[in-house]
């Protein structure tokens, strides 16, 4: 399930990117988004982690969880 909403959550965060206004050079251009730039954003809403589930709604939690994020 996780590996099917890859694609649209690359999708989403490549357009976040594209349309926030962030920060930029002296020039007033856009600085370039690097891995750690988005990794960086991302770990700031502090995801919950995922290791096991005992039950099938723990998973579709999880995968609720970092939908929102």
């Amino acid at each position: 399930a996780l590996q099917a909403l890859l694609p649209q959550l690359r999708a989403e965060i490549r357009e976040e990117f594209r349309t926030s206004s962030g920060p930029s050079d002296a020039g007033g251009n856009p600085l370039p988004v690097t891995i750690h730039t988005w990794l960086e954003l991302f770990n700031k809403q502090k995801p919950h982690s995922f290791k096991k589930a005992t039950a099938p709604v723990d998973a579709k939690n999880w995968i609720s969880h970092m939908e929102k994020i």
